[in-house]
Order: C-alpha cells, then structure tokens, then sequence
C-alpha cells in the first residue's frame, strides 16, 4: 500500500502520480504489422525514413529538363534557342547528360539528366524540329523536387503515437515502410454487477441491464490505438471478484474494471486493490465530475495497471477518456498524450459549474456556438447526440450565454 492516497486528487496530479510510482515508461512489447492486413487505428512507434524521397531529383511539370543558366534573360521577344537532344524515360534513369544549350524532353516524374538543375514547363516553349525557343528564364531548382526533398533516409517519418490510416498509410508506404512497428500491451476489459447482463441478451430480465461499459470501451481503446479483450461480467462477489481479477493480471499488462453498484462492493474493491503488491491501490477518487470514485492500482515490479471505472456508462466513458487514455501513453512512451482537440466557442446559452470540481458536460454545435446538453450520467445515448465535451476547470462556476468556452473534440 505504500503511496496510498486518502483524500481525492485533481485529474492531472491522480496520472502525474500514477506514473511517477509506477515507473512509467515500461518496456512493453513491439511486435510488427502490415499495411495490407488490418492495421488500421493502431498506433506507431517512432518510424524512420529507411531512404530518401525522392532517391532522385524529378520534375514537378511536364517540359523540358535543361540547365538554367542556358535561360538568363530569357523573354517572350528575346527567348532563348536550346537544342533538343532526347527524351527523359520514365521510370528509368536517363543515360545521357545535358551540355551547355542543350535540352531534354521530360514529364511530370521523370528523373533529371545528368547537369539539368531546372525545368522549363512546355507552355513556355515553342519548338520547331529539334529546337525549342525558350520563352521565360527559369532559375536553378525550378520545377523539380529534388533527391531527399519529401524526407531523408534516418529522419523521423512519423513520430511515436501516430496512428496508421489513410494518410499515414500512404507515407509509410512510399517509403519501403510497410511493416512498422506498433506497441502491443495487453488490455482486459471486466464488467462488474449482479444487475448486468450480456449486452446480446435478447429477453431482458426485470431489474436488469445490458452490458453497455464493455462495448463503449473496447470501440473507444480500438479509436486510440489499442486492442482488448473482454473477459466477462463479474457478478457482486468478493470471491468472484478476487478469482477474476486475479487471472486478469496473470494474463494482461492492463485491467480494466466497471461497475460494482453496492457501495460494499466498491469498498471490497478498494482493499482488494490496496492488498496488491507495490504499490497497490495509489488514487480513492479523482476530483471530476462524472467520474469521482474512479480507483487506480498499479504492481510496478510486475509492470501491471489496474483501474476500477464507474459503471454509469457515460461517466465510464469521460474518465476513460480524460484518465485512462493517458495513462496508457505515459505507461507505453513515458510522456501524458491528450487524445481531445482542444477549442474556445461562443456558449448558445448559460452553463453552470461548481467551484472545486473539474467537469465535463456533453455540447452540441449549431450557428458557430456550442450548446450544452446536461444529463444524467447514466444516458449513454448522450455520447452519440454529443458533438464534444465542455471542459470547466475547479476554478469556473457559471458561464453567461456568448461567452467562450473549452470544449474537447473527440
């Protein structure tokens, strides 16, 4: 239990502290993954250009390739006569080199012969025969992008926490890339509740409730780069809740439990949490609303997290969010990575606060103004109607209508 806190902890000191016990950054597994399989969302480690792009200086234009000092002064009453003396290959180097006067036919992506430094696109030329009149000058690089320009071989492509998708996974694989390396931590997601049942569960008994946290955080952990796995609703029993846990932290790198409605249940939780090795259970409560009696634990020789979520689906989701997310960054790459977009829009009406708590409250935008949409934290179907999330800090109470506020972007 050593470095247990009593006392709730403001959302940013609870991941500070989090990480600083455990020794955050650990070594985690790397594994590869291709582009052609599904990698999509997976987050990357730090990737280097394995060469330069281009390995060759090419024109941006369709032209002629020539040098430019053969162009000085050039202008449509004074142009400037250059003799044609081939054609650049495309997809090929060419094999002869440009001589003082001389040019060359090229297209768009065609490598520049030897001594060419620039390109003269083809509406400023007239040819007649096997010479061109070069009617404007052109001056030394234009028109080309040259060998190493897009990137050189050994500088960073993409930087740690980058994610593949559309755009990524064209830059990857222009450069050779296309086997990067990921991190690969195991996540294990549990539910916790007599009243939970699975969320396949067609014929709804009384009294009980689909399984809602599970799905929300295993579609929320695959947006930010992660893969889980989802280990089974756990009924309201110390014992069940020991045996689960327990192979839980034989068998992932992180845990995640949500729920447990009694309130002996909670406290059963915090002790099975403090009675882990060190230094066990290291945040009561986090000063945030939704998302108050969200527990952490952590073994730092045996390199495990362990978070105890709220089981209010909503309030799930934010301390997911805000708190979880985070954490696995600093846990993977040693540094706190905020997955929201931060942005100050005129308020559509009033928003109230409390002074000493930070908060979140679902928005929506209309007419370039963000309208707030309070409701109980237990309405998952505020997360789809959501645009973002308010953001109050413990300092702010009451907002009046027009005035800016914080909203996070998804």
């Amino acid at each position: 239990m050593a470095g247990f806190v009593e006392e709730l902890m403001p959302r940013e000191k609870a991941i500070a502290f989090t990480a600083e016990s455990l020794g955050f950054p650990w070594q985690t597994d790397r594994g590869k993954i291709s582009l052609a399989g599904n990698g999509t969302g997976r987050l990357l480690n730090t990737v280097k250009a394995p060469e330069d792009a281009p390995p060759y200086t090419r024109s941006t234009r369709d032209g002629y390739a020539l040098r430019s000092a053969d162009t000085f002064g050039a202008g449509p009453g004074a142009p400037a006569f250059l003799r044609i003396v081939g054609e650049v290959p495309m997809g090929s180097l060419p094999e002869f080199t440009l001589g003082p006067g001389e040019c060359a036919v090229i297209h768009t992506g065609g490598i520049l012969p030897g001594e060419a430094d620039a390109v003269l696109m083809a509406e400023d030329a007239d040819t007649a025969g096997s010479w061109i009149e070069a009617r404007s000058a052109v001056q030394r690089g234009e028109n080309l992008l040259r060998a190493g320009e897009e990137f050189s071989r050994g500088s960073v492509l993409l930087p740690r926490g980058t994610k593949i998708d559309w755009r990524t996974a064209g830059l990857l694989s222009m450069a050779g890339a296309d086997t990067p390396e990921v991190p690969r931590l195991r996540i294990i997601l549990l539910s916790t509740g007599d009243e939970i049942v699975p969320s396949d569960r067609k014929d709804l008994p009384p009294g009980k409730f689909r399984d809602v946290n599970s799905p929300i955080l295993s579609y929320l952990l695959r947006k930010e780069g992660y893969e889980s796995s989802f280990s089974g609703i756990i009924p309201d029993r110390p014992e069940a809740l020991k045996t689960a846990l327990s192979k839980a932290l034989s068998e992932g790198d992180v845990i995640i439990l949500s729920g447990g409605s009694s309130v002996s249940v909670r406290d059963y939780c915090s002790s099975l949490l403090s009675s882990l090795p060190s230094p066990g259970l290291l945040v009561r409560g986090i000063l945030m609303s939704p998302g108050k009696p969200t527990l952490i634990a952590g073994m730092k020789e045996e390199k495990k997290l362990v978070l105890g979520l709220p089981g209010h689906p909503f309030s799930c989701f934010v301390t997911a969010w805000t708190v979880l997310i985070p954490l696995l960054s600093a846990l993977i790459w040693g540094e706190v990575m905020e997955p929201w977009r931060r942005l100050l829009l005129p308020l559509g009406g009033p928003l109230f606060g409390h002074t000493g708590m930070e908060e979140f409250i679902p928005c929506t935008f209309s007419g370039g103004k963000a309208l707030p949409s309070p409701i109980q934290s237990s309405f998952s179907k505020a997360l789809y109607r959501a645009d973002g999330l308010f953001h109050l800090p413990p300092s702010c109470e009451t907002l009046r209508s027009g005035e800016e506020a914080e909203v996070w972007l998804w």
